[in-house]
């Protein structure tokens, strides 16, 4: 391959998903590269290599790719000048590799440590990043004095442009404090990544993982819910980021909600047989995985079928993995820390009977009864707890039209009261009523989806249509508050699933605000097909034209953002037409408008061809005789705009100005 052969194949290397097959195409890059006269393009396709190592979980790979492109980039410092800051920026995230390999003696490591530090004093970068570096070791090595040592001293040094940014220091800060046992001081440094004040492409991905036993060992279990709502649909395709995904899978097993987990390690079934991972995603995948099995099989369900075997064969099969791993690390460290770590994480018990999280996929009953120890005691003066249940419940059901709070209160506590000694059916009744009451007072939306995920829970056995709603209802509340994250996450369980038990106008409205939620996410191409189904449910609904005039604009929009620019065209159009026959002038203006734009920027350079111009003089034309006909100042204002807009899209092409 010649030099523009190689840089063709590389731009279009990085259109393809992290994996074997962009890191194949890349290695025959590497090796075309060296035989060919430009160091520079030989040390650009190696520090691509060496990303898509990382990111396709090989980082047992990636030092045998560096040392090739350091030692080019010292022969040829003048050729490699333009990726100097990327080589130091990645070699940093190499040596962090080197830390987390078993394969590679703890000499070598503080070699290449010590080889960072100095060609970062050499470069004039701060220390800052190297003692971040020395203090994760440290903590793998279990030194947990000499790690927080490490990061206070990593913590005082200068930022600078080698520095992670805030949200990234933060999560291996409140890694440090985590490991240490400290879950107070793990959540302090969190918290501006869990609030969302810190936030990058890596982030808060992994911190809503790591956050969420430190929650609910706190006693912040709703925090913990919302983190693995909003979290898990960040991670679940990244295979860099399996770590993450066995962390939401262990606090599935932790909280009552093994059958989510078993839904969630269903989606990466494949996993479980890719040795090809590097060694600590490995261990930390299959360690977060055999939580869950190791609670399904108490539970009496080790027949159950997962992967290409059941739940007892494939923990057997893990644990014997599991203990390998551990000693390789072990045996590396010339300690029993990894091993006894590993250990304590599979020996952990539930932190909570059940968190309700939405739907779940039910558990088979009990294959054999429960040991003894777990089976709940008997509640002593049964009856008497029954009957003030009961009467607390009809002084709400007299208070829920004239006195809401009241019958909430009432609500809460017959709940509490009745719970070991009403029937199911019951409990789940009243825990309808308690959200039908809350859900009439404004400004309650957090505490209404809580209650609404706990009804889901009550009614997931009973009746399914009640369940579906109640997940509807606590996604809607959380769209309401701006909660994003946990609204889609709720939405797309039901919707999913098939469950659509509304008549089509409501549907469309629910998934018009699924999609909306979606977009904020930057979930655009998702938010799109949402957008495009609400719109077809009310095509043929004479009397919703202006809900499908506003879906087919909102999914036009939608389109546009992913670069879907023929459909987008379409749906502008689409909505332009139903504006106008419901004679929003200014509507349907903004959709030419933004139909034309999409003409524009889409179009062939070489063409002669002017559609947007088209587009933009039609719609003129139709203000000019509106204008003519029925004079507004909304008329005028359309006007300016499309004439105003024009002018600039002329500029765009380099038309010379238009008299």
């Amino acid at each position: 391959m010649d030099v523009t052969e190689i840089r063709g194949a590389l731009a279009q290397s990085r259109s393809l998903p992290h994996g074997r097959v962009r890191t194949e195409r890349l290695e025959m890059l590497a090796a075309a590269a060296k035989v060919g006269p430009d160091r520079s393009l030989e040390g650009t396709v190696l520090l691509e290599l060496a990303k898509a190592y990382t990111q396709g979980g090989e980082r047992d790979l990636v030092p045998g790719a560096y040392a090739r492109l350091l030692r080019i980039y010292d022969d040829f410092p003048a050729e490699l000048g333009a990726i100097a800051h990327s080589v130091h920026w990645y070699l940093k995230w190499m040596t962090w590799g080197l830390i987390e390999n078993p394969a590679v003696p703890l000499p070598t490591t503080y070699r290449w440590l010590d080889e960072l530090e100095n060609r970062y004093r050499q470069q004039g970068y701060s220390a800052r990043p190297v003692l971040a570096l020395r203090s994760n070791l440290a903590r793998e090595l279990g030194h947990h004095e000499n790690a927080a040592r490490l990061l206070d001293a990593a913590m005082a040094a200068p930022r600078d442009g080698m520095s992670d940014c805030d949200a990234c220091e933060r999560n291996e800060w409140g890694a440090n404090r985590a490991r240490a046992g400290d879950d107070e001081g793990a959540l302090a440094q969190w918290w501006p990544v869990l609030d969302g004040e810190r936030r990058c492409s890596e982030q808060p991905h992994r911190v809503l993982a790591h956050a969420l036993l430190p929650l609910v060992r706190t006693g912040r279990a709703v925090r913990a819910r919302n983190a693995h709502l909003t979290g898990y649909p960040l991670v679940r395709n990244t295979p860099d980021l399996r770590h993450s995904v066995a962390e939401h899978i262990e606090f599935c097993a932790l909280t009552g909600n093994e059958a989510r987990g078993l839904e969630i390690l269903a989606e990466h079934a494949a996993w479980l047989t890719d040795r090809g991972a590097d060694a600590a995603a490995r261990l930390s995948f299959t360690a977060g995985v055999s939580v869950l099995l190791r609670r399904l099989e108490i539970r009496g369900l080790g027949a159950l079928s997962v992967g290409a075997g059941t739940v007892h064969s494939v923990r057997a099969d893990l644990d014997i993995e599991i203990g390998e791993l551990s000693d390789r690390f072990d045996a590396r460290n010339g300690s029993t820390i990894v091993g006894a770590r590993v250990a304590a994480r599979l020996a952990q018990q539930p932190l909570l009977e059940h968190l309700p999280l939405g739907l779940r996929n039910t558990l088979p009953r009990h294959a054999r009864p429960l040991p003894a120890a777990t089976v709940p005691a008997q509640v002593t003066a049964a009856a008497e707890r029954k009957a003030e249940a009961l009467r607390l419940a009809d002084l709400a059901a007299a208070r829920l039209i004239d006195q809401p709070e009241v019958a909430e209160r009432h609500l809460r506590q017959a709940l509490s009261i009745g719970a070991a000694v009403l029937p199911a059916e019951h409990l789940a009744r009243l825990s309808s009523q308690l959200v039908m009451v809350m859900s009439g007072q404004p400004g309650r939306e957090f505490a209404l989806a809580d209650a609404a995920l706990d009804a889901v829970a009550r009614w997931e056995r009973i009746s399914e249509a009640d369940a579906v709603h109640l997940t509807f209802v606590a996604a809607r509340a959380f769209h309401r508050a701006g909660q994003h994250g946990e609204a889609a996450a709720l939405f797309e369980q039901p919707i999913a699933a098939g469950k659509t038990p509304y008549p089509p106008a409501e549907m469309a409205v629910l998934r018009r605000q699924y999609a909306e939620s979606l977009r904020r996410l930057g979930r655009f191409r998702s938010a799109a097909e949402q957008f495009v189904e609400a719109a077809r449910l009310v095509q043929d609904d004479p009397e919703r034209i202006e809900l499908q005039a506003d879906l087919a604009w909102a999914a036009a929009t939608a389109l546009e953002n992913c670069d879907e620019d023929d459909r987008a065209l379409a749906a502008y159009l689409r909505a332009a037409q139903l504006w106008g026959a419901l004679g929003r002038v200014g509507s349907r203006a903004r959709c030419l408008r933004s139909a034309a734009w999409v003409q524009m920027w889409s179009r062939d350079v070489e063409s002669d061809e002017r559609p947007w111009q088209a587009t933009m003089r039609g719609l003129l034309t139709e203000l000019e005789q509106l204008a003519d006909t029925a004079p507004s100042p909304e008329v005028a204002n359309e006007i300016a705009h499309t004439r105003s807009q024009l002018a600039d899209m002329r500029r765009e092409v380099g038309d010379p100005p238009d008299a």
